[in-house]
């Protein structure tokens, strides 16, 4: 299997007017709801033109969340493991996906797990990190060792190391993989931490791109394809590795005040 090549995405159709209470690390500004509407349809819109297949779920004005699918299920290849979110308020959300899942699984021959023990096994999609060779899992105040051991079993097929990650939301918040060799990091203290012990731990040699802002670091690369967010652009431009495939942008200014990043609303898998 080409890692980062896939045929499929899960996404939430729409956002729910219930936005501006999702969760966040900090204060925010009130989120504009329409702006947040034209940029989730402009990011629906071009992963469907690049090709992928577009699963939906609904909003639901109950999980001020959903719309960030990512922590709810991590997918690989066609093995998909519905998880546990360490967050109380958004455990809610993996029932709907687990039941669009289910409902497509035979259809299109997908293997479906997830986290048995509820009450004490936790993880969220933004803690995970496919580097196309093995799996880097984050250790934070929403996802736990417990939770890690469920997935690895299910996942069992690729090695899976684990990074203390005692700031910020998610792994992810700090990284996302470039190319299969290549870690996109942030220059942030936390994320250096981070950086330090992949480079300890993984079983595999990465080299590492560092951009000055955390929420630069999230990018998604699919099917030989980039997709930045324009609020960076500055930063992009100006590196050779942003100019070596074809590179899509768009803008991602709402959900980031919820800490919303590129990888958050969607879950890739292949069949």
């Amino acid at each position: 299997m080409k890692p980062f090549f896939y045929t499929h995405a899960l996404v939430c159709e729409d956002i729910p007017h219930s936005l501006n209470n999702g969760l966040s690390l900090d204060d925010h500004e009130p989120i504009d709801l329409d702006l947040a509407r034209r940029q989730h349809q402009s990011y629906l819109d071009i992963l469907e033109k690049s090709g992928l297949k577009l699963i939906k779920i609904q909003s639901d004005e109950n999980y001020s969340d959903g719309v960030f699918v990512e922590d709810t299920s991590i997918a690989l290849g066609n093995k998909i493991f519905i998880t546990n979110p360490g967050a109380v308020s958004r455990r809610g959300e993996t029932e709907q996906v687990r039941v669009k899942y289910s409902q497509i699984a035979s259809d299109l021959g997908l293997v479906l797990g997830g986290i048995k023990d509820l009450e004490n096994s936790f993880l969220e999609g933004g803690d995970c990190m496919f580097t196309g060779r093995e799996f880097i899992i984050g250790l934070t105040t929403r996802t736990n060792q417990s939770g890690v051991d469920e997935f690895k079993e299910f996942f069992s097929e690729y090695p899976v190391i684990t990074c203390q990650v005692t700031e910020g939301l998610h792994l992810k918040s700090f990284m996302s993989m470039l190319n299969e060799d290549t870690i996109l990091i942030s220059s942030s203290k936390e994320a250096q931490l981070i950086h330090e012990q992949i480079v300890q731990k993984a079983n595999f040699k990465y080299n590492f791109v560092q951009v000055p802002e955390d929420s630069a670091a999230n990018i998604l690369v699919f099917n030989n394809m980039m997709l930045t967010s324009e609020e960076y652009e500055s930063v992009y431009e100006t590196m050779n590795e942003f100019n070596s495939i074809s590179r899509l942008k768009t803008r991602n200014s709402e959900f980031k005040k919820i800490d919303g990043c590129l990888t958050c609303r969607c879950v890739f898998f292949t069949i």
